[in-house]
């Protein structure tokens, strides 16, 4: 099961929205682990936690290298077997920057699912599992450029008068480490992931799952035909910027009390009616048959992993690819 994973959302002024963050499943440090309550058939394509743990403490390592090239100490005090979340843009003199930070995990694939969990987090419980594990740290401007390559004004990135690595650092030490850059389309896993996810809902017996939950969040009082609709909660939009422009919301990213009990009853219902299990079952089944029609790539994508994982060890214990 995968640990918790950030897309980063920047809204920079109001004005315009930037996506950016690792390779999608390889953050924060922790990729697939096999076996367990809710491992999936295709785990076995992914790292383990461990495995990847591996690759990011080598990536960090890298990293800290190339940006003592540069002139930055950043670094110094990072361990790179318990390293920060992937940098985010601070605040410059374009203008105010708003970081959201949208998290997936396969704990909650399905939404939320603990009672306990949604009282305490809402829907974002892989947020509040994904800030346990990364460590927090705040960049100034030129160490964001300089550790990923994106620089102020778009132009060619530069730090202390030196040309800045394509992708920064960062992606400096994921090419020696994979043959490659951070990625900008998601790895096949996820892809497949997403395919057998749809090709799964479209089963009359999701359906069925999804119409048995609804009826019982109707007897709690909350009107949704699905999950997603539930957790998307365009109803609680309108309070959530109310309070948020009041100054009301504390940060932009923590749930509302309304939130927290809609949650809370999806949790219960999807207990109470059996939702989880069926869709779990039809989930897995639906994996099954994209790993049969993918077999080759997938075969090829884990022996590059297990590649990485070999080059992350030497750099470990040499400091060098």
């Amino acid at each position: 099961m995968r640990r918790a994973l950030p897309l980063v959302l920047l809204l920079a002024a109001g004005l315009g929205l930037t996506l950016c963050g690792d390779r999608p499943g390889t953050w924060p440090p922790g990729g697939s682990t096999a076996g367990g309550r809710d491992a999936q058939p295709l785990d076995a394509f992914e790292l383990t936690d461990a495995e990847q743990d591996t690759v990011t403490a080598a990536r960090w390592t890298l990293a800290a290298q190339c940006m003592r090239r540069l002139g930055f100490d950043s670094l110094a005090d990072v361990d790179p077997y318990h390293p920060p979340g992937w940098p985010q843009r601070p605040v410059d003199a374009s203008g105010t920057v708003l970081t959201l930070v949208a998290v997936s995990d396969d704990a909650h694939r399905y939404g939320v699912q603990d009672p306990e969990d949604a009282a305490a987090h809402g829907y974002r419980g892989a947020l509040a599992a994904y800030r346990a594990h990364a460590r927090a740290k705040t960049w100034t401007m030129p160490e964001y450029v300089a550790l990923t390559g994106s620089s102020a004004d778009g132009g060619p990135a530069r730090a202390h008068g030196r040309p800045v690595p394509d992708g920064g650092c960062l992606g400096q030490a994921e090419r020696r480490i994979r043959g490659t850059g951070p990625r900008t389309e998601p790895d096949l896993v996820s892809v497949l992931r997403g395919e057998s996810r749809r090709s799964a809902e479209r089963d009359p017996a999701w359906r069925r799952a999804d119409r048995t939950w609804s009826a019982c969040m109707r007897g709690a009082g909350y009107h949704y035909a699905t999950p997603a609709d539930a957790q998307r909660g365009d109803d609680r939009r309108e309070e959530e910027l109310r309070l948020r422009l009041s100054g009301g919301r504390g940060e932009a990213d923590l749930p509302t009390e309304t939130e927290k009990r809609t949650a809370v009853a999806d949790a219960r219902c999807k207990q109470r009616t059996g939702y989880l299990g069926t869709v779990r079952a039809l989930d897995v089944r639906a994996q099954e048959r994209v790993i049969a029609g993918h077999r080759a790539e997938l075969d090829r994508h884990r022996a590059r992993e297990r590649a990485a994982v070999r080059t992350a060890m030497h750099v470990l214990a040499t400091g060098t690819p």
